[in-house]
């Protein structure tokens, strides 16, 4: 566990208090390196992932493409969440889009963190609704408002987070050509 996720968690749960090595065996810390696989589809779902530094992305297969879904930068959490609850095969896909420092979580080790320190479960749950809320918002998004308006609406957002991801990567979690994002970017190239 590193001190970044322990501040993090005080962040969001300023009541936590419990010593950081009580915690610490219950999570592993690594580096990894650009498109490396932390999760491939079908394989078993049973990891959780915080980005310490770094950017991981979400993403599924489809007529052999990647289709990315969602990203991970520093201080968000990522897993395959529909099938991380019940340790299903996976549904998606995670790869590291940097070279990336993430601290991980076993769905024993979770489960085994809420029963024995339970203001965790206020911890990520807070998370999750972060999460849930974010997907809820880009599918309106993307159901109200041009390719066009995305892209302006992402730029304006998230101006860092754009200048870190591949234009293929961006194009694809967009939903259109590499062709298709050249022309937004060079509209809006200031």
């Amino acid at each position: 566990m590193t001190e970044q996720l322990y501040r993090h968690i005080q962040k969001l749960v300023p009541g936590f208090t419990v010593e950081q090595e009580k915690i610490a065996s219950f999570f592993q810390t690594k580096l990894v390196k650009k498109e490396v696989l932390l999760l491939r589809e079908k394989e078993m779902c049973d990891t959780i992932y915080f980005v310490n530094k770094g950017c991981l992305y979400l993403f599924y297969e489809n007529n052999e493409e990647k289709q990315v879904v969602h990203f991970a930068l520093e201080n968000w959490w990522i897993t395959d969440y529909k099938t991380f609850p019940d340790g299903k095969p996976a549904v998606y896909s995670i790869a590291a889009m940097e070279d990336s420092e993430i601290t991980s979580m076993s769905r024993k080790n979770y489960e085994t963190l809420l029963l024995q320190f339970p203001l965790l479960a206020l911890y990520f749950n807070k998370i999750h609704e972060r999460a849930y809320g974010a997907a809820l918002f880009k599918q309106k998004t993307f159901a109200t408002v041009s390719k066009e308006d995305f892209y302006r609406y992402f730029r304006n957002t998230y101006p860092e987070l754009i200048q870190r991801i591949p234009d293929p990567v961006f194009a694809s979690y967009m939903g259109v050509s590499l062709k298709t994002l050249k022309t937004y970017q060079d509209m809006y190239i200031s």
